[in-house]
């Protein structure tokens, strides 16, 4: 037997089934990158839709005829909690690094404020409401620079 030639298809083994380990390490470690970027997207999508459709819902509350404040309050109030931003952000905060999680929670946060000033009789034309939209706005539209920025640092 000739050292060289079982040497030579040992050597070739090991650099084949080497070479198949390191390929499907790579294949997993880019489903698991684009399962996580998947998973994040959505999860960053539902929570800016959660909170927009908070607003939305406290918008068309505001509009609407009522009795007495109060009422007008709580139904204000209501439309805050039926939307699910408060579950949306809980999720995205707890998964989320801190930077997202500090720009959801200043879009969050600036959206109560909106709420109140609505629950405190302030109406849709109001220069009370308008400042807190725009409040809400800008925090929103820098958590959506800082969402961005995530995914595309997961994409790289």
């Amino acid at each position: 037997m000739e050292w060289a030639t079982l040497i030579g298809t040992a050597l070739g083994a090991v650099l084949g089934v080497g070479a198949t380990l390191m390929g499907e390490h790579l294949r997993w470690r880019r489903t698991v990158r684009d399962s996580r970027l998947h998973t994040r997207r959505t999860m960053y999508a539902d929570c800016l839709v959660a909170l927009r459709r908070a607003h939305e819902a406290m918008r068309l509350a505001a509009d609407e005829e009522h009795t007495d404040p109060q009422t007008r309050a709580a139904r204000i109030r209501q439309a805050f909690q039926a939307s699910g931003c408060d579950e949306a952000r809980e999720r995205l905060v707890l998964t989320a690094d801190a930077e997202v999680g500090e720009a959801i929670d200043a879009s969050y946060h600036s959206l109560r404020q909106v709420r109140e000033t609505l629950a405190s009789g302030y109406t849709l034309t109001s220069d009370e409401y308008h400042t807190a939209r725009q409040a809400h706005g800008d925090a929103t539209r820098a958590a959506r620079t800082v969402l961005r920025e995530d995914l595309a640092a997961l994409e790289a």
